[in-house]
């Protein structure tokens, strides 16, 4: 935690007796590239663990990294995992029909049945309802037996609650990673499978309504879609006999399957639903995956690269929040120096993005060559708002790690009378080891 007293004191020595310091780390053991950079994100859909999940985007690395690399001089592609959490099986369907309802309120009738549950009805009462609002509606209310009712009355409650506080965690949590890359100047580039086209249509959506100026440098490419458009005219690829989404179909508003994806009986190495994003569409052998193929190289020529806005290297903070109107990023430097919107630049870092309208983000960073010994303490201070929010600090380090988002809620805005004392966030202590490199503790 900080020590705000000592911070105090540093501060005000810094101002009366102006100490030069001098850097003599290098503090990027991970070299700063000049090259043109692009992020590729693999979004993954429901009942997916984070290893599965980091497992598609490491076979994503090795199949494009290379041929993009080559393709366009100087430049580089790194590959990362913009995760859906899993709660498990029921808890993600739940979440996939409160994003239906939210993207198509008038389309989406089977989280429908979840509200009829709410409101009382009687089982009857509820197949009725369904059966007279589903093309299909005897089949589905066949399906509600009294007990299967039963037991979704008395599971669906919570579940929905835990569904909705993941939905809101991870659409956050996306548009952050995009948000963060594109003011660091790297082009952002989604594959997302299922579920992911969910959570990507509203985390790049939200991304642009903060930051128009980006549609040209963000963009996705669609798997398996449940959704019932895209964003920004991303493509996508569905298969006419995927299981899964034609279930989905049933009762909720989905985009036209655009494939033959069937590779014939004594081919088929495809898992039961015909779903999966490695065996049923990324497969070689399947129409799909040459699909997908041509819709990663079509967004790789085609997207701009954003003007670098946020600096990078050997320390580099960057914070996010919701929809109250300013939180302010603070950092205390190991020689006295306080960095944050009334002295931007201090003896060893710069806040170089400061947002004043909501959302963020904001940004600190210490050049490579400017790191010192010591102690660098991160904090957020909620400037201005009526109602409590959520701050998210991510920190990058030169040697090629990544902590966070780090959440922290603050409960009340405390204008300038916060400043002095913010909510501590991060401590991150700078050694040097026998070569002059540093050496990262964060706590």
């Amino acid at each position: 935690m900080m020590n705000y007293a000592l911070i105090t004191t540093l501060a005000i020595s810094a101002v009366s007796f102006p100490v030069a310091v001098q850097a003599s780390l290098n503090g990027c053991s991970t070299p700063i590239s000049d090259n043109k950079q692009t992020n590729v994100y693999f979004a993954n859909g429901i009942n997916t663990t984070l290893s599965e999940a980091q497992e598609v985007t490491a076979l994503l690395l090795k199949v494009y990294k290379a041929p993009l690399e080559q393709t366009e001089a100087n430049s580089t592609y790194h590959f990362k995992t913009a995760y859906n959490y899993s709660q498990g099986f029921v808890t993600d369907v739940v979440q996939v029909f409160q994003q239906k309802i939210t993207e198509d309120p008038d389309g989406s009738i089977a989280y429908m049945v979840y509200d009829l549950l709410r409101s009382g009805l009687s089982n009857d009462e509820i197949r009725a309802t369904v059966s007279l609002a589903l093309t299909n509606g005897n089949l589905v209310a066949a399906l509600l037996t009294n007990e299967l009712l039963e037991e979704l009355g008395d599971s669906l409650a919570q579940t929905a609650a835990d569904a909705m506080a993941d939905g809101d965690l991870v659409n956050t949590n996306h548009s952050r990673l995009y948000s963060d890359a594109l003011i660091n100047g790297r082009r952002v580039l989604v594959v997302a499978h299922s579920q992911g086209n969910l959570f990507t249509n509203t985390a790049i959506a939200a991304t642009l309504t903060k930051h128009p100026q980006y549609a040209d440098s963000i963009n996705y490419y669609g798997v398996a879609s449940p959704a019932a458009t895209t964003v920004n005219g991303a493509d996508y690829v569905t298969a006419d006999d995927d299981r899964v989404i034609n279930l989905l179909r049933l009762t909720e508003t989905v985009m036209a399957a655009n494939i033959d994806n069937d590779p014939g009986l004594l081919n088929d190495q495809r898992e039961l639903l015909n779903h999966s994003f490695l065996s049923s569409y990324f497969d070689s052998r399947l129409a799909s995956r040459a699909r997908i193929n041509a819709g990663i190289t079509t967004l790789s020529e085609q997207l701009a690269y954003p003007e670098v806005i946020a600096g990078e290297g050997a320390i580099r903070a960057t914070l996010s929040w919701g929809d109250q109107p300013d939180v302010d990023l603070h950092v205390f430097e190991p020689g006295g120096s306080h960095v944050y919107y009334r002295n931007k630049t201090g003896q060893d870092g710069t806040l170089d993005v400061d947002d004043t309208t909501a959302v963020g983000p904001e940004n600190y960073f210490v050049a490579c060559d400017r790191v010192n010994e010591g102690t660098y303490s991160v904090g957020v201070n909620y400037f201005k708002g009526y109602q409590p929010e959520k701050a998210l600090v991510t920190l990058y380090l030169g040697n090629g790690t990544t902590f966070g988002p780090r959440a922290v809620t603050l409960n009340k805005a405390r204008g300038s009378a916060g400043n002095s004392s913010p909510v501590a966030v991060y401590d991150i202590v700078v050694n040097q080891d026998d070569n002059g490199n540093a050496l990262y503790s964060v706590q």
